[in-house]
């Protein structure tokens, strides 16, 4: 009976990271269409209805502006910096830095392109990790590494030296520990 729980336990786990993974998916899918729309409004010529749709486009990008930086940067994808120079006056400039992301809905391609860019890579690594929810082998190698795993949901750097001591550590005392338990049910089950 206790296995069916666990089994049953498993397959809602895998639904909802099934679950979780797609709707960000379609979440960012939905931005890239928003912001075709925006596009459409502002580059064609003017009737009303699209303008009215291209704003309306516009304010909803504006108004879930941080909610995309941060389901984009949830996927370690880093977001791209332009630098431009701002006139200042009297002949003088400074250097100035824009970021791809804080602006999808400025008309420049050198902002937009590597913005959409970024949201498009997001959506294709949550279309993967969606996918891999169904995968056997995933699930073998997050529960061999699960020490792993969770460490970096913590925020260890892995990339660093100490992050990484902290992690092998906790796998090896993981894996220890592991074996133990396995070799005690089985002489448990023996008897």
């Amino acid at each position: 009976m206790d296995h069916i729980y666990l089994l049953l336990g498993f397959i809602l786990l895998i639904i909802f990271r099934f679950l979780l993974n797609i709707s960000k998916y379609f979440y960012l899918q939905r931005v890239i269409s928003k912001q075709d729309i925006y596009i459409d409004g502002k580059i064609e010529p003017a009737n009303n209805k699209k303008n009215k749709a291209s704003e309306k486009a516009e304010n909803w990008i504006q108004e879930n502006q941080i909610e995309i930086k941060k389901i984009v940067l949830k996927t370690g994808i880093q977001d791209q910096w332009t630098s431009y120079m701002e006139p200042l006056g009297l002949g003088k400039a400074k250097k100035e830095s824009i970021s791809a992301l804080d602006n999808l809905t400025l008309l420049n391609p050198k902002i937009m392109g590597p913005g959409r860019e970024i949201v498009n890579r997001a959506k294709g690594f949550y279309k993967i990790q969606a996918l891999k929810s169904f995968n056997p082998l995933f699930w073998v190698e997050f529960i061999v590494f699960l020490p792993k795993e969770l460490l970096k949901y913590f925020s260890v750097d892995e990339d660093a030296k100490s992050g990484s001591v902290i992690i092998k550590i906790f796998q090896v005392i993981y894996w220890i520990a592991s074996i133990y338990f396995m070799y005690q049910t089985y002489v448990h089950n023996a008897k």
